[in-house]
């Protein structure tokens, strides 16, 4: 009964679990939407944080640089050898070339004279007021301190560079200054320790709008340009801006009134990001599902266990029932057996006699054998009903129902008998059926049984209402037997549960009567038994279809 149970609810368990399935994908879906958005905040305020990050490594790393060349110009100073050429060529090259931070080393002289990676050159009046005329030399000169410059096209790197000067003295007295020069474009990739996230990039730009640094995308390039001379127009505080999918951060440069910015392509990364949490989730998914599989491996291979446990159970219960009403029906046999077994004997006595008094006619002969010879016939049909009830073949064949009810109560007599139980056969309009007449004959028997017990059990005294009455109708494809009886009834609480489980309501009787009922009707007969009424009378159906064979 338990595989029925099982079968019964697993439509019900699929439902559940596509409902669920459904509710965790619009949840996923969900999920999916608000960790996007969380993501692209997170990466905005990271890149915030990155562009900060930025402006103070990139204040360390002039500092640096503005120190060195403080230092360089201390040992000039102290070396005195600002007049001597041959000193001031291998110092310049000595320092290019130990420190390796900057591209380029230079010292201009107040005389005019120009030194440049060591390799003096020479001067002529109108060089020499060129020279001096220079922004970086002017404004290191007149403000007496280290000083950072912006040069649109260097004169020997011929590119964008940034000129890091120093002034130099001699006995107390403005004499030279001391240049490192930083070509623009490769400012980041001399900035040690430091690193952008992945698909993320920086550059820096001038108060005038313009991107020194070097990037991929120039069509991009410009459009962040573009940006941000839009924005100085307005004369707006700028920390960040918005360019497509683009959120990059701004930060000022104190000392060169620059800005560095820090963006990435918020979509990219987001795709990116939800990508690897995707491949990330599947994985999870497909290892669940695994799980799920070997969860549920296990458990067909146990509950295959169980129900070969339970099925050799049901097996003996099954046997210990049919052998407790083969003892029944074996016993009120052995009583219908004892008249016509008489009667033979008698009959066999009586020709003996006849026979030794020498007064056996061939009349008187003839009627004895004739009587035995019924004795015999009804012998015969019992056993033939009797051996059809107990055969082990579950063959489906055509027969009368009918007849088929007359021979199991034939069975049943001396049993029905023995209680003062009175069974009524209803007239009906009979059929034939293609079916398993055993099995129905098996089913009906313990209904009986039941019926029968329900009445002694209320009519202890009152022999004359011990009546069951079996009717029989039929439709188009299926056979309707209604076993009634006004005995005890059945409780409300029992009748939801009467066919469950093989437990007995009855103070006597082995409890498994009715559940293999209705297993039998459910497995070999495509049948089912139905509890119509619970008292009152107390009526149960068994029904089954006419023709098997069509089914099978």
């Amino acid at each position: 009964m338990g595989i029925d149970i099982f079968n019964k609810y697993n439509f019900k368990i699929y439902i559940i679990i596509i409902l669920s399935s459904l509710f965790v994908i619009l949840l996923g879906a969900n999920v999916y939407k608000n960790a996007k958005h969380h993501i692209a905040t997170l990466s905005n305020t990271n890149k915030i944080a990155t562009s900060e990050n930025i402006v103070q490594i990139f204040q360390i790393w002039l500092d640096e640089r503005i120190n060195s060349l403080v230092k360089a110009s201390k040992l000039i100073q102290n070396a005195d050898i600002l007049d001597d050429e041959e000193r001031i060529k291998k110092f310049t090259q000595a320092f290019l070339g130990d420190l390796g931070e900057f591209d380029l080393v230079q010292l201009l002289k107040e005389d005019g004279e120009i030194y440049i990676n060591g390799e003096k050159f020479p001067k002529s009046p109108k060089e020499i007021n060129s020279r001096l005329s220079l922004i970086w030399y002017l404004e290191t000169k007149n403000s007496n301190k280290p000083t950072v410059n912006f040069m649109p096209e260097h004169t020997i790197l011929e590119q964008e560079t940034l000129n890091l000067c120093v002034p130099n003295y001699k006995n107390g007295k403005f004499a030279a200054v001391l240049c490192g020069v930083v070509k623009v474009k490769s400012i980041f990739d001399n900035i040690s320790n430091f690193k952008l996230p992945p698909n993320s990039y920086s550059f820096i730009v001038t108060h005038s709008g313009e991107i020194l640094t070097k990037m991929k995308d120039e069509k991009f390039k410009t459009q962040i340009e573009d940006k941000f001379q839009e924005l100085f127009l307005k004369d707006e505080d700028i920390s960040s801006i918005v360019v497509d999918s683009n959120f990059i951060s701004i930060a000022e440069i104190p000392s060169l009134n620059w800005f560095i910015g820090a963006g990435t392509d918020n979509a990219k990364e987001t795709k990116e990001l939800l990508g690897a949490t995707t491949k990330n989730a599947l994985t999870l998914l497909f290892a669940f599902i695994a799980l799920a599989f070997i969860a549920n491996s296990l458990h067909n291979f146990m509950y295959a266990k169980i129900k070969k446990r339970q099925d050799e159970y049901e097996a003996i219960l099954a046997h210990k029932a049919k052998m407790s009403e083969a003892g029944e029906l074996i016993s009120g046999i052995n009583h219908q057996f004892i008249q016509p077994v008489n009667s033979l004997n008698l009959a066999i006595s009586t020709l003996l006699m006849l026979k030794r008094e020498g007064n056996l006619d061939e009349q008187m002969l003839q009627n004895i054998l004739e009587k035995g010879q019924k004795s015999i016939l009804l012998l015969s049909n019992t056993i033939d009903i009797f051996r059809n009830f107990y055969k082990t073949s579950e063959n489906i064949r055509e027969f009368s129902v009918k007849q088929s009810i007359k021979n199991l109560l034939t069975l049943m007599h001396t049993e029905l008998t023995r209680a003062n139980v009175h069974v009524v056969l209803s007239e009906f309009e009979d059929k034939k059926v293609n079916q398993i007449e055993n099995i129905i004959q098996q089913i009906l028997l313990i209904l009986i049984h039941n019926a029968k017990d329900a009445l002694v059990d209320k009519f202890k005294d009152d022999i004359k209402s011990r009546r069951v009455q079996i009717d029989v109708k039929f439709d188009e494809n299926r056979c309707y037997i209604e076993v009634i009886e006004f005995g005890s009834g059945v409780s409300e609480a029992m009748s939801h549960k009467i066919f469950d489980e093989p437990k007995t309501t009855k103070k006597q009787g082995s409890g498994i009567g009715l559940y293999f009922a209705k297993k039998l009707a459910n497995r070999k007969i495509n049948g089912d038994i139905k509890l119509v009424n619970r008292a009152l009378p107390t009526v149960f159906e068994l029904n089954f279809d006419v023709d098997l064979k069509g089914d099978k």
